[in-house]
C-alpha cells in the first residue's frame, strides 16, 4: 500500500507545483482547518515534547529502543517517530505539501512490543496514522521498529531485495536514524514462527488464470491463479512482482495456498492510465528482478 501512497503523493506533488493555486492538503489526508492536531497550541505541545525527549535521548545512549526513527521516499512519505521510556513519542508524516500529520502521547514496553498511547485521535487512512503497536528488531547493528502486524511485510521486503536498505530515503520501515549505514549480519531477530517466510532462493511462478476483478471506491482488485502453491514454499501474504514483460509493474499478494497452485491479488489505484488485465504467461518472483 505504501507504494500506491508514494506514486500518489509524487503526482500530487508535481500537479500542485505545476500550478499557480495555493499549495492544500492533498486529498486523502483527511487534514480539516478546525483538525485539533494541526493547531498552534498541538505544534507548541509537540515541540515541546520533542525537546523533552531528545534531552532523555542524551542520557540513553545504549538504550535498546529508544531514539528517532524514519522511513521515506523524500517525497510525500516521510515518516518519523522519536519514542523514549519517560518522555514518550512524537509522531510526524510531512510530505511535499508539508504536514499531513502529527501525534503524540506516552510509550509503554510490554511483551517485547511498544504501545503507543495517542493523545489525539490516530485515523489511519489516506496520508495520516500510524501503527499503534511495534515490535523492535535487531538485524546485525541496526535497530528496526516493525509494526506488530508488519513482519509478514518487512519479510517480503527482504525477499524482494529492497531491505537492507542502504542510505536515508526508501526504506518502508523504521529505522533508527543513526543506523542507516550500519552493517546488517544474517538473518533478523523476527519471531520463530516467520522464519520460514525469509527465502533462501527466489520462488518463480507464472500466471495460468485471470479469474475476477472487483472494483473499489478507490481502487481495483485482480484476483489471479499461479502455477506454485506450498510445494514450493510459497505461503499466504507473500508477495511476487511481475518480470515479464518487462514494461510491466504489478505485485501480487498471495491470498490462498494449496499444494501446487495458489490465488493472488493484485491491487490497483484507480488513475487515468490504462489498467493492463493480467495475462496469462506473466510471470513473477518474489525478488525483484
Amino acid at each position: 500500500m505504501r507504494c500506491y501512497l508514494a506514486t500518489l503523493a509524487l503526482i500530487i506533488c508535481l500537479a500542485a507545483l505545476a500550478g499557480s493555486a495555493p499549495l492544500s492538503p492533498p486529498a486523502g489526508t483527511g487534514q480539516q482547518p478546525t483538525d485539533v492536531k494541526f493547531s498552534e497550541s498541538a505544534e507548541a505541545a509537540a515541540a515541546e515534547r520533542q525537546k523533552q525527549i531528545e534531552f532523555e535521548l542524551a542520557t540513553l545512549p545504549a538504550h535498546p529502543w529508544a531514539g528517532s526513527y524514519f522511513f521515506g521516499d523524500g517525497l510525500g512519505v516521510n515518516v518519523r517517530l522519536s519514542p523514549a521510556p519517560k518522555s514518550g513519542f512524537v509522531f510526524a508524516w510531512n510530505g511535499c505539501l508539508g504536514l499531513y500529520d502529527r501525534n503524540y502521547g506516552d510509550v509503554v514496553e510490554k511483551d517485547g512490543k511498544l504501545q503507543l498511547h495517542f493523545t489525539h485521535p490516530n485515523d489511519r487512512h489516506g496520508f495520516r496514522g500510524i501503527a499503534p503497536e511495534f515490535l523492535l528488531l535487531l538485524w546485525g547493528d541496526r535497530h528496526y521498529l516493525i509494526p506488530a502486524d508488519g513482519i509478514i511485510s518487512f519479510a517480503n521486503q527482504i525477499n524482494s531485495g529492497r531491505e537492507p536498505v542502504n542510505g536515508r530515503y526508501m526504506g518502508s520501515f523504521l529505522l533508527r536514524e543513526d543506523d542507516a549505514e550500519k552493517n546488517v549480519r544474517g538473518q533478523p531477530c523476527i519471531p520463530p514462527q516467520y522464519l520460514r517466510y525469509l527465502l533462501a532462493t527466489p520462488v518463480r511462478a507464472q500466471i495460468i488464470a485471470a479469474k475476477e476483478t472487483r472494483d473499489e471506491k478507490c481502487f481495483r482488485t485482480k484476483i489471479v491463479l499461479l502455477n506454485v502453491g506450498a510445494q514450493q514454499r510459497l505461503l499466504q501474504g507473500m508477495k511476487l512482482h511481475v518480470y515479464r514483460p518487462r514494461d510491466v509493474f504489478e505485485t501480487v499478494e498471495v491470498t490462498n495456498v494449496l499444494d501446487s497452485t495458489a490465488e493472488g491479488k493484485i491491487v490497483e489505484y484507480k488513475s487515468g492510465f490504462k489498467s493492463l488485465w493480467p495475462a496469462i504467461g506473466w510471470k513473477l518472483s518474489t525478488k525483484l528482478e
